[in-house]
């Protein structure tokens, strides 16, 4: 298809959309009954764009991706028909509770956020328009599906908050679409520096090593941030755009809350996915780089598979998880030997769980119970929670924390590893190493250069 079809096709979508919204606003000014709300969804089929390209051209401050790593699913949003913003005090039952208050009988409408690490200590400015959760129903959605692509408008009407039809007319009007030779270039990156750096990053592995030794811990994870600074202010869509294609079965999330800034990663870690009473999850944990040459990437899985450090690391987070499932669920399987979660780059021993949710259970249980892992926090997790702001010097925000999304009906949390935080010229990049007794700082300091060199061989 040429250009010229292209746009065309394109324009119609757009004029579609822009006459159902306003019959949408009809008929909710001429209802007779006493309804306090309604939630509308308009959906229009639109020719496949790619939804990265797509919110990388978008001027909107606020804007969410979200990439599911199993159902081949991406949704790129712009603008707030909702938002669910949480305070330190406020818990898993009232922040999901408020994200499905009005979604009533539209079991594919989905609020898409998240959580801060530890809201008790989100004392860092940088993380200023995040909070400790924040939870978004996107004016505007554009969706890929396997075989479809969809433009969507989410319209939430209510009496104590009347919809300005003017400005979501606007919105549309002002919304992009991507050239087929659309720039997709980054700056250059002029520096970086650690936090902290590799001396300390030695320290604090030896602090906890020793708090290991003295049996105040079995393990804690130890994260490090390293700062790129860019020659000039850097797009956080174009570097999403870039590791989506470097990174597979991972899922790919971006939430920029304003034009403050945005975070965004590609993670392979599923926290859980609920769908009706059954849970899904997984242990993951231990890591390998990938080769391209096929003899040595099988010595490198063999070499994790046989690591007695790494199964050791592992089996802590499978004991973990089982723990805190078993309490929530009538039925719990959990994989007794790991296998390998496969990335282009990396490898992971991945254990795999499936349980049947008890009727008493909730997604704010499972959220509870299960964040955070010991692959991101450490066991056991009260110590670990009480060391890492001790040790680490800089606040997490929402890195290691649950990002996801929630329906009327179901939900799906990720662990928000291997991210990074945009702001202007510089990317805040986030990752961790487990430490349990055995670890050598030297070999965790290069464990995190390579789960982190993607954003690296993307962004130079």
């Amino acid at each position: 298809m040429d250009t010229a079809d292209h746009d065309l096709l394109v324009a119609q979508a757009r004029s579609a959309l822009a006459v159902q919204i306003d019959e949408a606003f009809e008929q909710w000014r001429h209802r007779s009954d006493l309804t306090t709300h309604l939630l509308t969804r308009i959906t229009v089929p639109i020719e496949t764009i790619n939804p990265y390209d797509w919110m990388a051209v978008q001027t909107a401050e606020t804007q969410v991706l979200w990439h599911g790593r199993d159902d081949g699913i991406c949704v790129a949003g712009i603008g707030k028909a909702d938002v669910v913003a949480g305070g330190e005090g406020d818990d898993y039952d009232h922040i999901l509770a408020r994200c499905r208050r009005f979604l009533g009988p539209l079991p594919e409408v989905r609020y898409f956020g998240g959580f801060a690490f530890q809201p008790s200590s989100f004392d860092d400015d940088r993380w200023y328009g995040f909070g400790p959760s924040r939870f978004i129903l996107p004016r505007f959605e554009l969706v890929r599906h396997p075989a479809r692509t969809e433009l969507r408008c989410n319209l939430l009407f209510r009496h104590d908050h009347p919809l300005d039809r003017v400005k979501i007319q606007d919105g549309l009007a002002d919304m992009r679409f991507p050239d087929s030779d659309a720039d997709r270039s980054l700056p250059a990156i002029v520096g970086r520096k650690d936090y902290p750096d590799k001396m300390g990053w030695s320290g604090n592995v030896l602090s906890a090593l020793d708090l290991i030794k003295n049996k105040v811990l079995e393990k804690i994870v130890l994260a490090r941030r390293a700062d790129y600074r860019f020659a000039e202010a850097v797009s956080s869509a174009r570097i999403m755009a870039k590791l989506h294609q470097v990174t597979s079965n991972c899922y790919h999330f971006h939430f920029q809350p304003d034009s403050h800034a945005a975070f965004m990663g590609t993670t392979p870690e599923r926290l859980f996915k609920r769908v009706g009473r059954t849970v899904l999850s997984e242990a993951v944990a231990g890591t390998r780089s990938r080769s391209e040459d096929a003899v040595e990437d099988q010595a490198l899985a063999e070499d994790l598979l046989g690591s007695s450090k790494e199964q050791h690391e592992h089996d802590i987070v499978r004991k973990s998880i089982r723990q805190k499932l078993h309490v929530l669920c009538d039925e719990l399987h959990v994989e007794d030997e790991a296998g390998l979660l496969q990335l282009e780059r990396k490898q992971h021993l991945c254990s795999r769980v499936t349980g049947r949710l008890s009727a008493a259970s909730s997604d704010a249980d499972l959220l509870r119970q299960l964040h955070p892992t010991p692959a991101v926090g450490g066991y056991p997790r009260e110590n670990a929670l009480t060391e890492i702001p001790a040790l680490e010097p800089f606040c997490r925000g929402w890195y290691a924390a649950p990002i996801g999304w929630v329906s009327s009906e179901e939900a799906e949390f990720a662990v928000a590893i291997r991210s990074g935080l945009v702001q202007g010229d510089t990317v805040s990049v986030y990752s961790g190493a487990g430490i349990v007794e055995g670890s050598v700082p030297d070999q965790e300091w290069q464990e995190i250069e390579n789960k982190i060199s993607d954003f690296v061989k993307v962004s130079s």
